[in-house]
């Protein structure tokens, strides 16, 4: 048997009538062409505010080269693309960035590996979309983004690097995530999503430090191996730490001991709460599971009177995000669930 090299084909290049309004474009779309250092580097949009790339094959200067020529653009989508190496941001109008690396091996071609906001005063939303190869490993570094406001989605399976400033958070297999110097913590940060196998009352709190103003927390979690118990381990800590979280979403949420116990702390704990959500499985929205989770999770002594629990079934048709254009970018919250399959749900006060 021979064993053959994956072999990446040029994608075509667009036709030459596809630029001919290019001082026209508000919005604009390039998927699976191939963009010649000529042609991107001829282009200006002066209009332009929403930019897409999928699939695309373009150099670094080239790519560069057409975000410079983008002077009012405010959402940049950049995903599978492939022939550049590093994207460097500096943009006085951009607001939302989505971006993945590709799933093209990399010894084919020349892939993603360091995207860079260096100076974007406007910028919002960072969204780091996940890769289907779980080896491309990504790094991304936000040196001055003054405004930013969504992260995620944070993931331990991703090989995705983030560093703001001097405080860098890394996956690690072991305990989900690894942070370095946190004495640079990001205080404009509200909305964070988190995607970890092992769910981990540590390494939340620990992001909590990062993200010391965080509003919204979105939880995605497979197992529960740790036991999260927190009353005699976190007992100095509870006095200092400032939970000024009001959302908090919990996905494959199964009622067990560790998932009950990282429920509590916030149940008992963050006095500004005002909804949490259980995404869970049908068998347990019942009259009598319910009511057994409403006393394990001793809702009736909620730190925040005006919080609400709700257990629902509903399948968020995207999960996390729903980003396929680039117009999805300026949500607000691209983690909050808008369209869902039928359900149950029930709700306490």
């Amino acid at each position: 048997m021979r064993l053959f090299s994956p072999v990446v084909l040029q994608p075509p290049p667009p036709p030459a009538s596809a630029f001919r309004f290019s001082s026209c474009l508000c919005v604009a779309t390039l998927s699976h062409c191939h963009l010649s250092d000529d042609v991107a580097q001829a282009l200006q949009f002066p209009k332009l505010k929403k930019l897409a790339l999928q699939c695309v094959s373009i150099s670094e200067d080239s790519l560069h080269s057409i975000i410079a020529a983008s002077p009012v653009l405010e959402c940049f989508l950049l995903r599978r693309s492939f022939g550049f190496r590093c994207v460097r941001i500096n943009s006085a109008s951009i607001t939302s960035i989505g971006v993945d690396a590709n799933d093209v091996h990399k010894r084919t071609v020349t892939c993603l590996e360091e995207f860079i906001v260096e100076d974007a005063p406007c910028l919002k939303r960072i969204l780091y979309l996940q890769s289907s190869r779980r080896h491309t490993q990504l790094q991304i570094s936000v040196i001055s983004a003054p405004s930013l406001e969504t992260l995620g989605r944070l993931s331990c399976p991703d090989y995705c690097k983030l560093a703001l400033g001097s405080m860098i958070i890394e996956p690690c297999h072991i305990k989900g995530f690894r942070i370095t110097n946190l004495t640079s913590p990001a205080y404009t940060v509200k909305i964070l999503a988190v995607c970890n196998f092992n769910l981990s009352l540590d390494v939340v709190i620990d992001l909590m430090r990062c993200f010391p103003c965080l509003e919204k927390l979105y939880i995605e979690s497979y197992m529960g191996r740790d036991k999260n118990l927190w009353r005699r381990k976190h007992h100095n800590l509870i006095k200092c730490l400032d939970i000024r979280l009001k959302t908090v979403v919990l996905t494959n949420y199964r009622g067990i001991r560790s998932q009950v116990n990282f429920a509590t702390f916030f149940v008992l704990n963050a006095k500004m709460l005002e909804s949490m959500t259980f995404r869970c499985r049908r068998y347990l929205v019942t009259d009598g599971i319910l009511a057994e989770q409403q006393r394990l999770l001793q809702l009736e002594k909620k730190a925040s009177r005006c919080a609400r629990f709700y257990f629902t079934t509903k399948i968020c048709e995207h999960n996390f995000m729903h980003i396929n254009h680039a117009h999805d970018l300026s949500k607000t919250d691209p983690f909050e669930c808008e369209e869902t399959k039928v359900g149950v749900c029930a709700s306490f006060e």
